[in-house]
Order: C-alpha cells, then sequence, then structure tokens
C-alpha cells in the first residue's frame, strides 16, 4: 500500500498572487516538490490566483465581513479539517495567527504547528535606543481591556500550542529565546530567499557584461526605505565617477517634492538618477544583472527578499546596520554596512567599491556563491524539513 503524502497546510488570510514569490507561496511551494500534499488557505475568490494556481491548490475561503472580522471563515475551516493536516504553516505573533494554531491543535493534538516570525529585532526596535535596550519581547498590540484580556489568553493558552517557530537571522534568534522562555528550544532560523531559480527567469549574464549602475529597490520615499539618504549620498559621489543611480519601485506620492527639488538643485544628474517606477519582477531581474552594487539604506529592515534577489545576479551589497542581512554581510564580506541615517558614510561605502573593481567583484561573487546555498529557497526548506521531522518524529 503506497503511503498517504503528508498533507502540509498553509494559511494566510491576506494572501495574493504575488505572495507566491515571497515565503507564504515559496514554503508550500518548495514543500511541494518533496513530495508534500500543499495548499494555502486565504480569503478571496477561486480564480484570483492564477500564478499561484499552476503550482499550488488554493482554498479560498468567501471574503464576508464577519469572516474576517472574527476570523471566522479560517477558523471553521480549521475545525472541519484540522484532522487530516499534518502540518500547519502560519505566519506573524497576532491574535489571528494564535488562534488558528489553538483550534488547529484543539482539534488535532497530533498535528504540527509552525509559526513564521517574518520579522527580526532590527525590523522591531525603537531606534532611538541603544541596543542593550532593544525590545526583543513577542506581544500584542493594543492597550485596552480587550487587547489585555488577549495578551494573558495567549500567553495562558496558545503560544504553547505552537510546535516550531522561526526568526530571520541568527542575532534574532537568540536575543529573542532569551527573553522569551516559551520559545527556548523551539525557535530555528529560516531566512527568506529567492525565486531566481523558478523556470522563465533571466540568467545570470556575467558580471563583465555588467554596467556601471546602483540600484536601490522598494517603496520610494518611506521613512524605512531612507530613499533621501541615498540621493544625498549619490550627489555627493557623482563628481568622482561615471556611476548611474537607478531606482525601482513606486514613489510615495509625499515624497515626489522632495525628489523634485533634488532634480532643481542637480540638474547635472537628470540623466544620471533614474526612476523606474513599478517594474515586473523579471524587469527588476534584468535591472540587478546590470548593476555591480544593490544598495538599501533602510532606516529599518527585516529579510527584505531583494537582497538576496540582488546577490543572486552579482550585486555587492551596501546597506545599513539596522537589517537583518547585517550578521551575513559582516561574516561573509559580500558587502558593506554603515550606520543608518548617514549619507557621508553611505555615500563612502559607494565611492570605495566604485574605485576599487577588484574588491567589487569578490564581493559580488561572494554574494552569489551564499545566494545560492544559505539564501536559495530549497537550501532553507531543507532546514525547515528537518527541523519539523526532528521535533514530529519523523
Amino acid at each position: 500500500m503506497q503511503e498517504r503524502s503528508l498533507v502540509f497546510c498553509t494559511v494566510f488570510p491576506n494572501y495574493r498572487d504575488f505572495h507566491f514569490y515571497k515565503d507564504p507561496g515559496q514554503i508550500p511551494y518548495r514543500f511541494s516538490l518533496r513530495g508534500y500534499d500543499t495548499s494555502v488557505v486565504c480569503y478571496g475568490r477561486s480564480g484570483d490566483y492564477p500564478e499561484t494556481e499552476r503550482h499550488l491548490k488554493v482554498i479560498a475561503i468567501p471574503d464576508r465581513y464577519t469572516s474576517r472580522k472574527f476570523s471566522a471563515g479560517i477558523a471553521w475551516y480549521l475545525v472541519r479539517h484540522a484532522r487530516s493536516i499534518d502540518i500547519l504553516n502560519i505566519f506573524h505573533y497576532s491574535w489571528s495567527s494564535l488562534l488558528f494554531s489553538f483550534i488547529y491543535k484543539t482539534f488535532n493534538r497530533r498535528g504540527f504547528a509552525y509559526l513564521k516570525l517574518d520579522d527580526c529585532i532590527y525590523a522591531r526596535r525603537d531606534n532611538s535606543a541603544p541596543e542593550e535596550h532593544r525590545d526583543a519581547a513577542l506581544r500584542l498590540g493594543g492597550a485596552g481591556l480587550k487587547s489585555r484580556l488577549r495578551r494573558y489568553i495567549a500567553r495562558r493558552y496558545m503560544e504553547g500550542r505552537i510546535d516550531l517557530w522561526s526568526i530571520e537571522d541568527e542575532e534574532s534568534r537568540s536575543i529573542l529565546e532569551a527573553e522569551n522562555p516559551f520559545l527556548r528550544g523551539k525557535l530555528i532560523t529560516v531566512y527568506n530567499g529567492h525565486t531566481a531559480d523558478l523556470a522563465g527567469a533571466p540568467s545570470f549574464r556575467g558580471f563583465r557584461q555588467k554596467e556601471d549602475i546602483i540600484l536601490t529597490a522598494g517603496r520610494l520615499g518611506t521613512f524605512q526605505k531612507a530613499t533621501d539618504v541615498i540621493l544625498d549620498a549619490f550627489r555627493f559621489i557623482a563628481g568622482s565617477s561615471g556611476y548611474q543611480l537607478h531606482l525601482a519601485g513606486e514613489v510615495e506620492p509625499a515624497f515626489r517634492p522632495f525628489v523634485e527639488q533634488f532634480y532643481r538643485e542637480s540638474p547635472e544628474l537628470a540623466d544620471r538618477v533614474i526612476f523606474h517606477g513599478s517594474l515586473r519582477r523579471n524587469e527588476l531581474f534584468e535591472l540587478y544583472n546590470r548593476s555591480r552594487i544593490f544598495c538599501l539604506p533602510s532606516r529599518f529592515e527585516g529579510m527584505a527578499v531583494v537582497l538576496p534577489e540582488a546577490m543572486h545576479y552579482g550585486n555587492a551589497i551596501v546597506t545599513t546596520a539596522d537589517g537583518s542581512l547585517k550578521p551575513l554581510i559582516e561574516a561573509g564580506k559580500f558587502g558593506l554596512v554603515v550606520e543608518r541615517d548617514d549619507s557621508r558614510a553611505l555615500a563612502d561605502a559607494l565611492l570605495k567599491l566604485i574605485t576599487d573593481r577588484g574588491m567589487t567583484e569578490r564581493m559580488a561573487e561572494e554574494a552569489r556563491r551564499i545566494s545560492s546555498g544559505l539564501l536559495s529557497w530549497d537550501r532553507i526548506t531543507d532546514v525547515l524539513t528537518v527541523a519539523i521531522r526532528e521535533r514530529k518524529g519523523l
């Protein structure tokens, strides 16, 4: 008799088709490649997920007000199907995720609940506080009686139902485990990977085909992404090199006056600072292919997927100390790390790579090596599979 495939169910209420290329889609997809019977459960309508449905089963729960307000739609799905789910995958330390795991484990005591903290210490701490005062506690938000009651119920009845937790980097794992006793022995590091290994993605063209381009990507103009800092930094170095600065992503409306003023004050940079707007996935990959340096000047940052993507396409990395990739960069020597909100320091780091082509290429080669191993979704899934099997006794 053929052995039944293990059922792996990812619950992500706000799943949209673009999430296939992020962790809510890639984790179940990579498990499906290992023979698991996988699905994604979310609110929406069948047919809204053409890309995901090419690879995964999507179970769309009707998105009614009562279903979403009280998490009732997905909760009822779990009540009915918990016993057939071997592994439940949920995301974020939130009331709904804790509730879903509680319901699942109530109706399937032999089941296995895995919660991915899509988070890191750098992205969650008060950036005005010294490092020793980082807030490493996992908390539900809110200050009213309802929120306090939820926090009590979460601590007393729900947190212990999670069999495995993960966080995005080793330093965050160490700090969170020390500050949250219920995580000890249950918390592992699970990075976010790139999807450039999927069919249809452009191939890496090689270092000789690259151009003198510094690239950044994200929600341009938000406080987090510090686009103002990279524009100021580029102004400092523009006269010392022939590099261009390319920026991919939608520009926040409130930031557009800053951009207009930048061009008024530096008209000579009009053809060297290029805003691309929102790009399709492969269009962004082609920009990675062209650029030598990828710069993410964030004021705070989790494991942004643009970093392993840029690394895969042979970019040396320049980023700030307030991001989850910092320990890997420092250990792997595939980029430079500077303090946040320091455009002069950012300019110095960029100029260091611009003027030392050999260093830039060595770092880019190391970035590609790490992205092909540690930051590939297949390697990440191997680590996760082993952790689940060890704890589940498979």
